[in-house]
């Protein structure tokens, strides 16, 4: 039990914006554009998505680490758009930037601390890591609760997916796979 009880009137506007957010970060998941060359995409329509920069209590996240963090821990959500955005972070927030504010009660670990946790030797520490079916580039841009992931393990990407993470069908991934984003 949550010794902490936000305030009624506040709690689903939050949880409505953050799923919002995970929805238009999941909209990424659907066309990863590395693997489909330029000139498909636009005979396909597939339009590239835009990259708010994101920040948690001040420190960057890379967009998939959304799913990994417990929408009960934000206290707050600011959004900055165009001049405001750039003017802060530069280019890297030229898409918008994303400000989230955390409790202090939320524990929010790095990927070393996911390792760890899971006990993935130190070979596989070298795989490129993949949260809700999105290629993490940078891992050291991966903030989570543990309490919201559901499972990590070792996968091959499924070669008949709609999304590939890589056009070898032999490489692995670590594949940390979020709990459902509890609706109320």
């Amino acid at each position: 039990p949550n010794p902490y009880t936000p305030p009624h009137n506040s709690s689903p506007m939050k949880k409505l914006l953050f799923s919002l957010i995970l929805a238009c970060c999941g909209l990424q998941a659907f066309a990863q554009q590395e693997l489909i060359h330029p000139k498909v995409q636009q005979k396909q329509g597939i339009v590239s998505q835009p990259q708010p920069y994101i920040q948690i209590n001040g420190q960057q996240i890379a967009q998939p680490s959304l799913a990994l963090i417990k929408p009960d821990y934000i206290e707050s959500i600011d959004v900055l758009k165009d001049a405001n955005a750039t003017g802060m972070f530069g280019d890297k927030a030229k898409d918008g930037a994303i400000l989230i504010k955390a409790k202090s009660t939320a524990e929010l670990v790095t990927i070393q601390e996911i390792y760890t946790q899971y006990r993935i030797p130190a070979a596989q520490q070298k795989l490129k890591v993949v949260i809700n079916n999105q290629v993490v580039k940078d891992t050291s841009l991966i903030l989570a609760n543990l309490e919201q992931i559901e499972k990590v393990e070792i996968v091959k990407q499924d070669i008949t997916a709609s999304v590939r993470w890589s056009l070898n069908d032999e490489e692995e991934f670590l594949h940390i796979t979020p709990k459902p984003q509890t609706k109320q």
